[in-house]
């Protein structure tokens, strides 16, 4: 898989690399994935307070995930938002 940066987010991202902050940049894209996932989520939850409530109580397994969000709903509002970057970047 390729990824296209702007210039300025691929030399931040290699300099964290050569700082050591991570192994490589494939190491450096995944977290950075992984930070915009759980501000999305942290979003879709009302706040990463009740995100971080939530994510305690499902690793205590108390509580079944369908209680607290609509899949449905979840998967619409991501969809939505990636329809709009990729139109916002012109794809």
């Amino acid at each position: 898989m390729a990824v296209n940066l702007a210039p300025d987010d691929a030399f931040d991202l290699e300099a964290r690399v050569a700082r050591g902050e991570f192994s490589s940049l494939d190491e450096a894209v995944a977290a950075e994935l992984a930070e915009l996932n759980y501000r999305r989520a942290s979003e879709i939850m009302g706040g990463s307070e009740k995100l971080e409530r939530f994510l305690n109580e499902l690793e205590a397994e108390s509580i079944d995930p369908k209680d607290y969000l609509d899949a449905g709903l979840v998967f619409d509002e991501l969809l939505a938002d990636l329809k709009a970057r990729a139109e916002a970047a012109g794809e």
